[in-house]
């Protein structure tokens, strides 16, 4: 988990959002990035998370309003990312396995989730209307 949540905001930094609204490396211009969401791609529809890479994105540059726009959840999901660098670091340095528990990160894993869906499923319907 430390891992991959260090890994989540370094290419946070590396990466940016063109004008198309597809993702490319700040170093390799002109290059988007694949399409990951198959939602996206075979449905036409946006899944519960797409936005989330674009959100991160746009946080990482400053651009809080860009990035309110691509997912309404992506600070706080970003702030969930953040938070795990110290909390896996300690549990690594001191050996506890759990320094806060056990209950609260699944409570707060499953609060994110319905919160993930509700968002999806609101995309979805607006998506249809218009």
């Amino acid at each position: 988990m430390l891992t991959a949540s260090t890994l989540v905001i370094v290419l946070s930094f590396l990466l940016a959002v063109r004008s198309d609204q597809r993702v490319e490396f700040r170093f390799l211009r002109g290059r988007a990035l694949p399409d990951t969401c198959l939602t996206r791609t075979v449905l036409h529809i946006p899944c519960p998370g797409c936005g989330l890479t674009r959100s991160y994105i746009f946080l990482a540059q400053g651009d809080w309003n860009a990035s309110w726009q691509m997912h309404k959840l992506g600070w706080l999901l970003a702030l969930a990312t953040l938070f795990q660098i110290p909390y896996r670091s300690y549990i690594l340095l001191t050996g506890h396995t759990a320094p806060i528990g056990v209950v609260w990160p699944k409570r707060f894993g499953n609060l994110i989730l319905v919160l993930l869906i509700v968002h999806g499923v609101i995309r979805a319907v607006f998506h249809f209307w218009s």
